[in-house]
């Protein structure tokens, strides 16, 4: 092996380019793109939302992103294509719906199933790496950034449908890449705003956020994504990405694990805002990682390609450390060979199916007389994050409902209404006459406003049906309501089974699956 002074400086450009994956700016190529990439040389694209527009021209973009960068092997193509709010490929008639809505199905044939719809949609356009499934526990009913992602809480539950959805997405050729690891699902913080911390004890970590991706790595997953947050019992000062005691001593060593380790992206908070982007790969390399991802910038990216360069020509990073990372992403290039290859999208019925079995009867007989008007109250707003665009406009069950012949009207109402809008809100509901109500409740748990809304709605409007429409957290303030429905989601699929449901066509919806 040569040592780093030895090493030509072009091939050690070539060598430190290999192992970032980037975004890139839009829906097409500009020449300074293609320079970009050119000079980067990275061993994987990511694409977003705001790289997709048509099927044909999203793979059209990647494949001339792969062109740009030339070399022996194709460039990684990646995508985050969980399902309901972290959806960037939307060329099925109905996109999947949340990971939560999965877990409460409790099926292991439907998540490999589902699986096999992702690689699909990804498969498409070429792209042959998915990072999904989050097998993150929904353990902080506070937390923002997991919440539905979430197959649910419950460590061994959520390890078997996780596992299922390996072997899905990796059977059709995809690569399936778990996060966050060692796990995010412990705390409200959002690492893409800010560090957070996880204080469980070690043996905690063992029994609940660690079993998941052990089953995961047991199904053959071939890579894994590090989550940017301090888990204390692991490392008590640096987050899981910068942490050799996490990535070398617990991913390799204790778990056997010996695909290719991504970091999440270095321009979240939880790193930029700390330790800075470029100085963060650097410590990641030195950590264990393997792939240091770049969402948003490729001169940022170019920068900390030449920090890593640096480094190893300086003896801070060794050498043998970028050759390993190195190593491990030519031989994922050249496994996904075949797959960047696009394939024909085949539309399937799956999202319906995920989202009727994922209902939830709570309580009551959630129906409406279709004959006799009902108004849909849905409090809405930005229930986005730092991975999900806003989502202040959702899909109208409303609608759905007039699909379905029933006499529906909308009232879209803020997710903390105030006084004023309680009051106006509380006028319908009194002067309602032969009015049949529906409430549709989305993060009540953190809205103060909203909850007491609801409690009020209920007790002028005691036979309202109640619907807790992204995770079950809602079923408290909604502890009034005669008829209770959690949909563990609010994506088209989930609001037209749940249409199904209102008007007496989905009496299976009820069957069995599991809380959450």
């Amino acid at each position: 092996m040569q040592r780093p002074g030895r090493i030509a400086g072009s091939e050690l450009e070539r060598l430190a380019g290999s192992v970032f994956c980037v975004g890139l700016p839009g829906d097409r190529l500009t020449d300074d793109d293609r320079k970009s990439l050119a000079a980067l040389g990275p061993g994987g694209i990511v694409l977003f939302g705001r790289n997709v527009s048509t099927l044909v021209a999203t793979r059209a973009l990647l494949h001339d992103a792969r062109e740009a960068i030339g070399g022996d092997r194709p460039a990684l193509g990646c995508v985050d294509q969980e399902g309901g709010r972290v959806v960037r490929l939307r060329f099925a008639a109905e996109a999947l719906p949340s990971m939560m809505a999965l877990g409460a199905a409790d099926d292991a044939e439907l998540a490999e199933r589902a699986g096999g719809r992702l690689a699909n949609e990804l498969r498409a356009i070429g792209a042959n790496v998915n990072f999904a499934p989050v097998l993150d526990l929904a353990l902080e009913q506070q937390s923002s950034v997991v919440g539905g992602r979430a197959l649910g809480s419950e460590p061994q539950a959520v390890a078997r449908l996780g596992a299922a959805l390996v072997r899905g997405m990796q059977r059709r050729g995809v690569v399936a890449t778990p996060k966050h690891f060692p796990g995010h699902g412990a705390t409200a913080r959002d690492s893409h705003v800010e560090l957070p911390v996880i204080e469980a004890d070690l043996a905690t970590l063992r029994s609940r956020e660690l079993v998941p991706f052990a089953a995961a790595f047991a199904a053959g997953a071939r890579a894994v994504m590090s989550v940017h947050v301090v888990v204390r019992a692991l490392d008590s000062e640096r987050p899981a990405t910068l942490s050799p005691r996490i990535l070398t001593v617990l991913l390799r060593g204790e778990m056997g694990f010996e695909g290719v380790c991504f970091t999440d992206c270095l321009m979240m908070d939880a790193i930029a805002g700390t330790v800075g982007t470029v100085e963060g790969a650097v410590q990641a390399f030195a950590a264990g990682a393997d792939v240091a991802l770049i969402s948003h910038d490729l001169a940022l990216a170019c920068a900390a390609r030449d920090a890593v360069v640096a480094a190893v020509s300086s003896g801070v990073l060794p050498l043998a450390r970028l050759e390993e990372a190195a190593a491990r992403v030519a031989r994922l290039q050249s496994s996904g060979a075949a797959a960047a290859q696009p394939v024909d999208f085949v539309d399937d019925e799956i999202a319906r199916e995920i989202a009727r079995r994922g209902l939830r009867v709570v309580r009551g007989e959630p129906r409406i007389d279709r004959d006799r008007p009902v108004t849909v109250i849905s409090f809405e707003g930005d229930v986005s994050d730092g991975i999900a665009k806003s989502s202040s406009q959702r899909p109208s069950l409303s609608l759905a409902l007039r699909r379905r012949r029933a006499k529906s009207e909308l009232m879209r109402v803020p997710l903390a209404p105030d006084d004023a809008m309680l009051e106006i809100l509380l006028e319908v509901a009194r002067a309602q006459g032969d009015r049949q109500f529906v409430l549709v409740a989305r993060r009540a748990h953190r809205y103060p406003a909203q909850s007491r809304a609801l409690d009020a709605l209920l007790s002028v409007a005691p036979d309202a049906i109640a619907v807790s429409a992204l995770e079950p957290f809602d079923l408290e303030a909604l502890s009034r309501a005669h008829a209770l429905v959690s949909t563990n989601g609010d994506e088209a699929a989930n609001l037209e089974a749940l249409a199904d449901l209102l008007v007496g066509k989905a009496p299976e919806a009820m069957g069995a699956g599991r809380s959450l």
